[in-house]
């Protein structure tokens, strides 16, 4: 007979927790060609994984510094799903233990979907962190999860959820940041644009019909219906290499802005949950106060990471 208690299994990147972890992650990144494919073969792309995360581990080392010697990626999330499980238990009674499980290091899906599969409960839930789905980010921790459980699948009833930019809940925690974001500018939202940031991928990955795209511009067109801004477009961030990548770039989207004597300028980092490198250094330390150098009245809306509300929105998600 199954325990009166759920489960939560929540899947995502991962990120280096000191600097020394650095270079094993970008390596385990570079060398995963569902996320980046070198075309060169699976050999000589180690190689090249290798020489990249050597090089770049010592680029990216003191941007990790300034965020206190690490991603916060995993002690948000943790802090997170611990709101989760409070919430949930006040409201259905029903004690929600989690675990997470990620691709790139510690902790690893290999080691941790072993909670799922020796646990009884009555109802498991199985996510990751990214809103829009796509064959390099969800569609890579998926891979993995199923493939672990394959000859020993978890029991109890199992829901899977792919992606979930299009919860209400979700998005009114986005727009209700976009209008604060409104109110630090001085500004009504109507007077604003708002610059939708996104992860770029590889151009290669839209000529195989991922569904990345798709999802961000329905999800875009979701809030923009909401809170009505005087204009909008979406951007990507975050390349890495020579090859083609999704376009504009954010930094090409802001020159644009800038040339185009745009005033009002609300940076959404629409793709991303919490803080990390890509936000707290990429978005505001590299494109804002670039930005505000040449005039533009900017600022970038407050990232969800562990809010009460997010953590409501995550449960919503959950059971609808």
């Amino acid at each position: 007979m199954a325990a009166n208690k759920d489960f939560l299994y929540v899947m995502y990147m991962g990120g280096p927790d000191s600097l020394q972890a650095i270079e094993p992650f970008l390596y385990n990144l570079f060398t995963d060609r569902d996320i980046i494919d070198f075309g060169i073969g699976n050999f000589p792309q180690k190689i090249v994984a290798r020489i990249i995360s050597k090089v770049r581990s010592k680029k990216v080392a003191p941007q990790y510094e300034r965020l206190g010697g690490g991603s916060p990626q995993l002690p948000i999330l943790k802090s997170l799903l611990g709101k989760v499980s409070d919430i949930y238990f006040k409201k259905y009674g029903t004690e929600l233990e989690t675990a997470i499980g990620m691709c790139y290091y510690h902790p690893y899906i290999k080691d941790t979907v072993k909670f799922l599969q020796n646990g009884n409960y009555q109802n498991i839930f199985v996510m990751t962190m990214y809103p829009q789905y796509s064959y390099t980010t969800s569609g890579a921790c998926f891979s993995r999860f199923f493939n672990e459980i394959k000859s020993n699948p978890p029991k109890g009833s199992f829901k899977v959820i792919p992606y979930w930019y299009g919860n209400e809940s979700y998005n009114s925690a986005i727009t209700n940041r976009i209008i604060d974001a409104a109110r630090k500018l001085n500004t009504d939202i109507s007077e604003c644009h708002i610059l939708f940031s996104a992860h770029s991928l590889p151009y290669y990955t839209l000529e195989k019909g991922d569904l990345y795209t798709i999802h961000l511009k329905e999800q875009v067109n979701l809030i923009v219906d909401r809170i009505k801004p005087k204009s909008f477009s979406i951007s990507f961030q975050s390349k890495t290499g020579r090859m083609r990548w999704l376009e504009p770039s954010t930094k090409d989207e802001i020159d644009r802005l800038i040339k185009d004597n745009y005033r009002n300028v609300i940076v959404c980092p629409i793709s991303f949950v919490s803080d990390h490198i890509e936000t707290v250094i990429e978005i505001d330390e590299e494109y804002i106060d670039y930005a505000r150098k040449y005039g533009l009245n900017i600022v970038r809306s407050d990232s969800l990471n562990d809010s009460d509300d997010f953590a409501t929105s995550i449960i919503d998600i959950m059971v609808n």
